[in-house]
């Protein structure tokens, strides 16, 4: 059985709901968040202290989302567009577009936030990365349009990689950089049954 290291609101929560759509039973071992400070043993199995890392017999992976393209193509799923498919570009340029692009300014945000300091310059910077987060939804916003998904009319790991820092910006409350297909998109993501299983997880 495959093990994944996971801790709440983090990037394991791709790999869990990936592992629910697929249907695979998995050992979830939560840890809590950041381990570097507050579980230093998990140093042992992922030096980087960053979570998710999962293990399936030899196999050990930390980047959330190669762990979700290697479970999806063991499980022969069609959460993947495969080379040849003519939704292929689309499946691509949106499964690194909610890690590449979006997480970028919601990572400045956590942090800022984890640090607990406060001041003009932090509120600018702040300021900043909504701003930027702003104006990286709206390629999303036109790509929607009157799609319920990004690529090859189906959910896809493109989903999961965009859906998971859309969870990001409602549970802390800035969702109001959403527009309405973006909004609409997120909301049928996570009523998904096997999101709402993962995001359960403790």
């Amino acid at each position: 059985m495959v093990t994944v290291y996971h801790a709440q609101h983090t990037r394991s929560l791709r790999v869990l709901w990936t592992l629910a759509e697929l249907g695979v039973e998995a050992d979830v071992r939560a840890i809590p968040f950041p381990p570097r400070k507050l579980k230093p043993e998990y140093l042992e199995i992922n030096p980087s202290g960053t979570v998710p890392t999962m293990i399936d017999g030899a196999v050990k992976l930390t980047e959330s989302l190669a762990i979700c393209e290697y479970l999806a193509d063991k499980h022969g799923s069609r959460l993947l567009v495969v080379p040849g498919d003519a939704a292929r570009p689309d499946f691509l340029q949106w499964l690194w577009y909610g890690e590449s692009t979006l997480m970028v300014p919601m990572t400045m945000r956590a942090r800022i936030g984890r640090m607990g300091k406060t001041g003009e310059g932090i509120d600018a910077v702040l300021a900043d990365a909504r701003e930027a987060l702003s104006a990286r939804l709206e390629p999303l916003e036109r790509h929607l349009g009157e799609r319920d998904f990004v690529a090859a009319d189906r959910l896809t790991l493109a989903d999961i990689a965009l859906g998971y820092p859309l969870y990001l910006v409602k549970w802390t409350k800035i969702d109001e950089v959403l527009g309405p297909n973006v909004r609409a998109y997120a909301d049928r993501l996570h009523a998904r049954p096997a999101f709402q299983r993962a995001a359960a997880v403790q």
